[in-house]
């Protein structure tokens, strides 16, 4: 982490300042150390500071993006049928434009590997990706700007110092949590006056929501303390790569498969085969309603919010 990053983080349990204990630093960033407050001290470790001691309910997604680092950012996708994808996402939920955000200081809550802290960097932005598992180790590696800080953290409880941010986005994140609006509330906290948040969560009536997808989840969690990734990655290659190519012939095909068996379909295999993974692997997956979402937009104290154009979709200015 770069020095000056520093004042713009708190204790995320008392709110205290930090102070910074360099151990180790390069001529641009403090690869380990210590941010120490009254109470408490957080590691520095590759140049993250560490705000959770261990991975929690989220361990499937550092093993799933570390595993598929790159899969979905937008220079592998060159030529590939999910090329623009990513941005064409990023853009259509959140509505940022380059001219808006250059030099501003922009949120990502639940950054995976980086795919969409990559285009705010593109864009200008200087980015804050947060991550509660060791998929921010990924999106370090995979995202190589001074001006992008990376942190290991809880969305519900972020480290961040009220009215510091000028922009922010939660993308297929907070429905993996285990309380939701309080990440709303947290966004609305750190976000500066007249600053945005942008949101994008599973819908209540799509197939994150199955009973089938359900009962999987619940199989392969039990499996993971003893058989760890192998289960549901040997699932989603023999169930997502079937599913892959009999949808190429036609999506109806799928259908009875998916039934017992869901998978995520789309036009290249790969995204097919890690979107499945995710689908059936995590702790927490809740679908919700756009009302259900601007509520805890306008209880959080959200103004102008408004339906963005992406399923579950809403963007509210502080």
């Amino acid at each position: 982490m770069h020095k000056k990053f520093t004042k713009i983080l708190c204790d995320p349990i008392t709110g205290e300042d930090l102070e910074l204990i360099v151990n180790e630093e390069n001529s641009v960033e403090v690869i380990s150390g210590e941010l120490i407050s009254s109470s408490n001290t957080y590691e520095i470790s590759n140049g993250i500071p560490r705000f959770v001691k261990d991975e929690g309910y989220s361990d499937n997604f550092g093993w799933q993006w570390n595993k598929w680092a790159r899969v979905q950012f937008e220079d592998e996708n060159i030529g590939r049928p999910m090329e623009g994808y990513s941005k064409n996402m990023f853009s259509t939920i959140t509505e940022f434009n380059k001219r808006e955000i250059q030099n501003k200081l922009v949120l990502d809550i639940g950054c995976g590997s980086g795919r969409f802290a990559d285009i705010v960097s593109t864009m200008g932005g200087t980015t804050i990706a947060l991550d509660y598992s060791n998929a921010i180790d990924a999106a370090k590696d995979n995202v190589n700007n001074k001006n992008v800080l990376f942190i290991q953290g809880d969305a519900l409880s972020l480290p961040i110092k009220n009215e510091v941010i000028d922009f922010s986005y939660s993308i297929g994140v907070l429905h993996h949590t285990p309380n939701p609006k309080k990440g709303v509330e947290e966004a609305y906290r750190v976000l500066k006056k007249d600053g945005i948040f942008a949101i994008s969560v599973y819908s209540k009536q799509s197939l994150y929501t199955f009973s089938s997808v359900t009962f999987w989840r619940r199989v392969f969690k039990g499996m993971w303390p003893l058989l760890g990734h192998y289960p549901p990655l040997i699932y989603s290659r023999i169930f997502g790569t079937l599913n892959h190519y009999l949808g190429l012939i036609s999506k109806y095909l799928t259908y009875p498969i998916r039934l017992f068996f869901p998978t995520m379909v789309l036009s290249d295999i790969r995204w097919s085969i890690l979107d499945t993974f995710d689908a059936v692997t995590t702790s927490f997956q809740s679908g919700h309603t756009i009302y259900e979402v601007f509520n805890w937009f306008s209880s959080s104290g959200f103004k102008e919010i408004k339906p963005g154009n992406w399923r579950v979709n809403l963007i509210g200015r502080k």
